[in-house]
């Protein structure tokens, strides 16, 4: 059985991938389903927040996750090589709103990785730390991060919908 979504020779699933999800009811895990599927893209209609509830451009979801965090230079290269671990509070087409130890300093560029997806859906991607506040009656704080390019978007969009989120 051929991949149908390899017709121009762009994507050329290695056989254990075959065996995986082109020939199983998993397909629709398989990253490049995913990406050219409209059930996994939802609308940005769907998915607007109303202007009167509140600011923000996108619905979000609340979803606990472990991440890891790495700051980045502005040229995306690792500036610090120490890592600071975090826990998702809510996700969003838009950004992620988190949890951690260590205060993250405002526009400052970070990578991030979900810990316990990995291998089934790896989601990495970069975003922008817009606030960080330290909790009231806790050594922990909390940040909120804005994706900084479309791909992040997209592959949070992949995932949001795979949970079900956005359906």
């Amino acid at each position: 059985m051929k991949c149908s979504l390899c017709n121009e020779g762009l994507f050329i699933p290695l056989e254990n991938h075959i065996e995986i999800y082109c020939r199983t009811e998993a397909y629709t895990m398989c990253m490049q389903y995913s990406l050219s599927s409209e059930f996994y893209r939802p609308s940005l209609a769907e998915n607007t927040a109303a202007p009167r509830d509140n600011r923000r451009r996108h619905i979000r979801m609340e979803d606990r996750q472990r991440v890891t965090l790495v700051q980045l230079n502005r040229s995306e290269t690792v500036a610090s090589h120490v890592s600071t671990p975090a826990r998702t509070i809510d996700l969003s087409l838009g950004g992620l709103r988190l949890q951690t130890a260590e205060p993250l300093v405002n526009d400052t560029v970070i990578r991030f990785s979900f810990d316990d997806l990995a291998p089934d859906f790896p989601l990495a991607g970069t975003a922008t730390v817009k606030w960080c506040h330290r909790l009231i009656d806790s050594p922990e704080y909390q940040a909120g991060l804005a994706f900084s390019n479309e791909q992040t978007a997209e592959a949070m969009g992949m995932y949001l919908g795979t949970r079900h989120f956005l359906r």
